[in-house]
């Protein structure tokens, strides 16, 4: 007996597409394919991802969207000032102030920052954070401790600080990069130490053949075998 495939419910227009922001579920409006994910977070009082260059530049527009694919959960940095809004639906998007705040506490992302003086004017920072703390989630599911050094400056390419410099960020992100236990062996700390000897040693010897060769020339012009100079005698 074969029975008649049952006809697929159809679309009336009652349903609409949802995502999560910061945990809390949110209905997609529909009829605005025009907009992009910040004009949403920031027409639902998120204003902490901010508008910068509104081309994928800056930035400042760094959110997380976190989404299951291949059979485990992906986290990635993305700039929502590009995002098409429905591009989200039934993702899991990060804002900056999902993650922490001075009244229930920081995160540890946002705390090295500011301890290390990493913010100025501040209209970057949330890129900044939002890019780090999404290299640390996508880090954690793939299994390893810590990203490398070249790993976090990478994640940072594309965030622009036009006041503070790139030094105190970065200073203050390498706190979260791997160590390499090799550079802190016994050996390591020994060839270290033979270096800087060497080098100890051959400046001392560039230093004495240098005091020598000024002795012989005074010397030598004191016997008017060289010629000195009339303006500095």
């Amino acid at each position: 007996m074969v029975r008649a495939q049952e006809a697929p419910p159809s679309f009336d227009g009652s349903a609409k597409p949802v995502c999560y922001v910061n945990g809390k579920r949110y209905e997609l409006p529909l009829g605005r394919g025009e907009a992009t994910l910040l004009q949403f977070l920031r027409e639902n009082g998120l204003t902490g991802t901010k508008l910068g260059c509104g081309e994928g530049g800056c930035g400042a527009c760094t959110v997380m969207t976190s989404h299951w694919e291949g059979g485990r959960v992906h986290h990635r940095a993305v700039n929502a000032c590009l995002c098409p809004i429905y591009a989200v639906e039934g993702m899991h998007v990060v804002t900056v102030e999902g993650i922490g705040n001075a009244r229930s506490g920081l995160h540890p992302v946002q705390a090295a920052l500011a301890n290390s003086h990493g913010s100025q004017c501040g209209f970057c920072t949330p890129g900044f954070v939002m890019s780090m703390y999404a290299l640390l989630r996508q880090t954690a599911t793939e299994g390893k401790d810590a990203p490398a050094e070249e790993e976090i400056e990478e994640c940072l390419a594309g965030n622009l600080c036009r006041c503070t410099g790139y030094r105190p960020i970065l200073d203050a992100f390498k706190v979260f990069a791997k160590s390499e236990p090799a550079a802190y062996t016994a050996e390591a700390i020994a060839a270290a130490k033979g270096m800087a000897a060497a080098a100890a040693a051959e400046n001392g010897s560039s230093d004495h053949s240098t005091n020598g060769h000024t002795a012989t020339a005074a010397a030598a012009g004191a016997n008017g075998q060289q010629k000195v100079c009339p303006s500095s005698g």
